[in-house]
């Protein structure tokens, strides 16, 4: 039963990866090692198409950095929600589990005076409320 439970997730390498945007996560590695060259580049002097090449990079990081956060908050807003099904839903199973518990502890407990209990066929009888139970509990 595990094994079918999605949970909404692939394992995917670097190449694959890509952000709601679209835009490719190497795309993080590219800007780097740009970073890196224009810092070389520019050890001793700094013109204003480096300050604007880095001014861009600035730019992209922020979009990044801001759409993350964008996808963050859209997933725990999706979690709570979630979650609110899935509290309502186990409170309905449980009902239905009481349901179907109960009577029989009820008719257990009818005469109490009397030490045994005659339950002919009784197997079939359980097997078939066993199985009403797992239905209810596990879908």
């Amino acid at each position: 039963m595990a094994d079918s439970f999605d949970f909404g997730f692939t394992a995917v390498d670097q190449d694959e990866l890509t952000t709601k945007t679209g835009e490719s996560a190497a795309l993080n590695e590219k800007i780097a090692e740009d970073l890196k060259k224009v810092a070389e580049s520019s050890k001793g002097a700094v013109n204003s198409e480096q300050i604007e090449n880095l001014d861009a990079k600035v730019d992209t990081l922020n979009k990044l950095v801001s759409n993350a956060l964008d996808e963050l908050d859209d997933a725990k807003t999706s979690m709570g929600s979630s979650t609110d099904v899935a509290v309502s839903k186990l409170k309905s199973q449980l009902a239905d589990a009481e349901e179907l518990i109960l009577p029989l502890l009820h008719k257990l407990m009818e005469n109490e005076d009397k030490e045994y209990i005659y339950w002919p066929n009784r197997k079939a009888i359980i097997n078939q409320q066993i199985e009403r139970v797992k239905k209810v509990t596990r879908g």
